[in-house]
């Protein structure tokens, strides 16, 4: 897959190869040595958190130099595997200031912020490398050699992303506290077969990584036989007193598709709903409501248990329900089994998207091999901007355990082995209007669950469908609205899908499908005379009454037509004041 700006993208995929049972020495020393290693990293991210090292953060091995010119390496350690724990440092800080700037949603403010485009380059610019965001953040402003622009305005900027920049990361910073894994180049590590004759497996495949002491290594036997190269990563399981092996696979692409473009809505009642309104993953909803209400149920019943510990603490009561009733090993077991099954159902939704339907597994060859078969483009929803709570705490606790960050990334994978390009748009407001090109209209009250129902009050539309199906329908439409961007604010969407309805109406009530002021976008150049516009779910259509404007409020004002609706705020006040008395 070709990057936009010439380079060319490795899709890495990371598989996790699990070792049998440790005896007690072994997994002693593999702890042991994971303690140190551990340690160093605390040090190096700790050395990291000043804005004036993060400098060095843009090449790992600018930071290993430099640790090793102050002598920050421990003494008596190998040197080697140092080296791993100050790259592994690198790395844990630069995903904390991605992560910041992500959920900040720093770009998109950049990008409304300021509407020149050589402005927002420079700005751009400077979020690219970590030294020109530690200098912001220390006071300065980069230059960018590639950009020109006057010393004020880059002050300006400057100045902004400092104040952006410091709220998002907050005075956080990332601390090392377990000591549960280490990364190790191919010189620590290295991969032997050992023949068994007449025993079953007939052979055994040894991962021999460095020892704690100089000169020795140790045997972690693999349960299964795969291919080991590269870097790789030990994690210990302490449960099972075992460790887990992960090693990264560059992915294959199909080569380039080119069947038409999908647009997916993402949901928790299933995984996801595609534009032509098929459901993939559909008991994915089923098997989340499940988790979330039996740890909702045990978690309560552990409340309660927990609270007679601490009413009778030091009591035999108390001791036993300590030992017996409040152990984590089998909670921990019963997630670790449920999150595998949402991730089982996800995949395997996300795999029919991007492969087709039944095309789960490429091992067994049903992955269709003509590029027409899968789709060129995935749009997606951007879901970066969720925040807070929902409107119940049922459907809380569903989003809480809503691996939506994990779809989208298994999604990027399979898009880039099926030769499909992911674009995201902005998906506010895409559930609650109107799919219908003649229509549009926009309300809160168009959508009750997962029903779809127009409630256009000035001529009779009446769309009706699944509200996930007309989300995936608004979505595919915005990939090619140059007024709707992935950063436009919601509140700013939600104003110009108005003023679209406004011209909609205005043309209507001319006797015209296109306004005549020349203010036509390309959504209202595709409206067709009242009559001639179809959609799926369109019930047979009323005779309504005139639709004057009055000042700011629209709205019908023929009592006597069968299809009355008033909405102005008045009456809905007044309607809601009854439902609360009735």
């Amino acid at each position: 897959m070709s990057h936009p700006y010439g380079m060319v993208v490795v899709m890495k995929r990371t598989v996790r190869l699990a070792t049998l049972p440790l005896n007690r020495r072994k997994y002693s020393e593999l702890l042991s040595l994971v303690a140190s290693y551990t340690e160093a990293k605390r040090s190096f991210v700790s050395r990291l958190r000043s804005p004036s090292m993060w400098a060095l953060l843009d090449r790992g091995e600018s930071f290993r130099d430099h640790a090793k010119a102050q002598g920050w390496y421990p003494a008596g350690a190998n040197v080697h595997l140092i080296d791993q724990a100050a790259f592994d440092a690198v790395d844990t800080c630069v995903r904390h200031i991605e992560s910041c700037l992500a959920q900040a949603d720093v770009k998109a403010r950049v990008w409304r912020r300021f509407a020149d485009e050589g402005t927002r380059h420079y700005a751009y610019a400077c979020l690219a490398r970590y030294g020109s965001i530690g200098e912001i953040m220390s006071g300065g402003v980069p230059a960018i050699p590639t950009v020109t622009l006057a010393e004020k305005t880059r002050v300006a900027v400057a100045s902004y992303l400092h104040r952006t920049i410091r709220s998002a990361i907050n005075r956080t910073w990332p601390s090392v506290f377990q000591a549960r894994s280490m990364a190790l180049d191919s010189t620590l590590y290295s991969v032997v077969e050992v023949e068994r004759p007449g025993r079953t497996p007939a052979y055994r495949q040894y991962v021999r990584v460095i020892g704690a002491t100089p000169r020795s290594r140790i045997a972690l036997p693999l349960a299964g036989r795969s291919r080991v190269s590269g870097n790789i990563r030990v994690v210990l399981d302490d449960d099972h007193k075992r460790a887990f092996v992960h090693v990264a696979y560059n992915a294959a692409s199909l080569g380039a598709a080119t069947g038409p473009p999908v647009a997916i809505d993402w949901g928790i009642t299933e995984v996801c709903t595609d534009d032509s309104g098929v459901h993939h993953g559909t008991s994915y909803g089923e098997a989340l409501v499940s988790m979330t209400e039996r740890r909702n149920t045990i978690s309560k019943a552990r409340g309660k248990l927990r609270a007679i510990t601490k009413k009778d603490a030091g009591s035999k009561r108390a001791r036993h329900i300590a030992r017996y009733n409040l152990g984590t090993k089998k909670q921990k077991a019963r997630l670790r089994r449920s999150k595998a099954q949402l991730r089982t159902i996800a995949g395997a939704a996300i795999k029919e998207v991007v492969y087709g339907e039944g095309n789960r597994t490429r091992s067994r060859g049903r992955v269709p091999r003509f590029a027409t078969q899968r789709p060129r483009s995935i749009i997606t929803e951007d879901l970066s901007h969720l925040r807070g709570k929902a409107k119940s705490k049922k459907v809380s606790r569903m989003c809480a355990s809503w691996a939506r960050t994990e779809n989208e990334e298994r999604i990027t994978v399979h898009a880039y082995v099926g030769g499909s390009d992911v674009k995201t748009v902005n998906a506010a407001y895409s559930s609650q209007t109107c799919p219908d090109p003649t229509c549009g209209y926009v309300s809160s009250n168009n959508r009750h669950g997962d029903t779809f129902h127009c409630r256009n009050p000035y001529w009779d539309c009446a769309w009706q469908g699944d509200a996930d199906h007309v989300a995936a329908m608004n979505i595919k439409a915005r990939i090619e609205d140059r007024e709707i961007s992935r950063f436009t604010a919601h509140t700013e969407v939600k104003k110009i899908l108005e003023k679209r309805f406004l011209r909609r109406k205005e043309s209507r009530t001319r006797g015209t499908g296109v306004p005549t002021d020349g203010t036509a976008s390309d959504g209202d150049r595709a409206c067709a005379a009242e009559g001639e516009a179809t959609a799926h779910g369109r019930t047979p259509s009323k005779p309504r009454g005139s639709v004057p404007v009055v000042g700011d409020s629209l709205r019908v004002v023929d009592s006597q037509s069968p299809g009355f609706v008033d909405m102005s705020g008045e009456t809905q006040r007044l309607e809601s004041e009854k439902k609360r008395n009735a």
